[in-house]
């Protein structure tokens, strides 16, 4: 085996396995504090969202980080791991980065409820942003469903799992179209209707009304920073992709750089999710204060008890 690809694959799989482990404490605490807290219905769907991410972060780059392994055992041991369950595994990572950008445009969304149709109630509803998810998944799935129909999911002997080939220009086309070209058109469309909106009313609102329109339009730009930042690092993957068309061969170094740069960009997203949203950065530092207060309480009763 390469010896860059397979330090690639290993690294891949550590960052993976933490962004793993970082994603569950995370849900763990977002919904001990959901349910034994009570809060108003903003911050409800806000931590709505923040579930539904580290959810989908948790099962997209588990695959991943399966993926890697394989890799790594397949080159050193040369297992064979095609089997029934193989195709479903390479179908289901597109599916789920799909959903990630659409979790995203169920907040941006949200924002755009609460600034330009305040009056319409059932748009800002708890139960809306459970079904919305739902929905997403479904449609993912069957606009994924496309690359099953064409046999485009493959068992990669090289790699060691099945996934669309790089040389399927046109499977790939429609992955990176449905993963997240839909989405980042919605969330730009989006943006622009909230930015006009707040123009056109900049002279009629009220301090407090205006307050609340420029946070909502500050949290649209938190979204687009986080969006481009997963972009940015989908670049290596296009870049390889038009050396793919252009030369029609599979460079053997695609997957592990790709995946390489998937697994910082699912660890930047839960870090960056935190970093955006003050409600759940609020529960982060007070646990971490938490911390470090419990130890000097022990260390002042401790002392206490020896000098007694």
């Amino acid at each position: 085996m390469n010896i860059i690809a397979f330090v690639l694959c290993l690294t891949t799989f550590i960052i993976c396995s933490l962004t793993c482990l970082f994603s569950c404490i995370m849900l763990i605490c977002i919904i001990h504090h959901l349910c034994h807290n009570r809060l108003q219905q903003e911050d409800r769907i806000i931590f709505i969202h923040c579930i539904n991410i580290y959810s989908l972060v948790l099962a997209y780059i588990g695959i991943i980080a399966s993926f890697n392994i394989q890799t790594v055992l397949g080159n050193l041991y040369e297992y064979n791991f095609n089997s029934s369950w193989c195709v479903v595994l390479g179908y289901l990572p597109p599916i789920l980065i799909g959903c990630i950008y659409w979790a995203f445009v169920n907040q941006a969304f949200f924002r755009l409820c609460r600034v330009v149709y305040p009056s319409i109630r059932w748009l800002q509803s708890y139960r809306l942003f459970i079904i919305l998810p739902l929905i997403e998944l479904i449609l993912t799935c069957i606009l994924m469903s496309l690359i099953l129909f064409l046999h485009s999911v493959v068992y990669l002997p090289t790699d060691y799992y099945c996934f669309v080939p790089i040389t399927n220009i046109y499977s790939m086309l429609w992955l990176a179209f449905n993963g997240y070209g839909n989405q980042i058109g919605i969330l730009s469309f989006i943006y622009i209707r909230i930015t006009i909106f707040l123009r056109r009313q900049a002279n009629t609102q009220t301090l407090i009304v205006k307050q609340r329109q420029d946070r909502d339009l500050l949290v649209i730009r938190r979204i687009l920073i986080t969006v481009s930042f997963l972009i940015s690092l989908g670049m290596p993957a296009m870049g390889f992709l038009v050396v793919s068309l252009i030369t029609n061969k599979d460079y053997p170094l695609t997957f592990p750089v790709l995946f390489f740069f998937v697994g910082i960009s699912m660890a930047g997203v839960c870090i960056l999710t935190i970093i955006f949203t003050p409600q759940l950065k609020k529960i982060v530092m007070k646990i971490i204060q938490h911390n470090r207060v419990t130890p000097l309480n022990s260390s002042l009763i401790g002392s206490i008890q020896t000098r007694q």
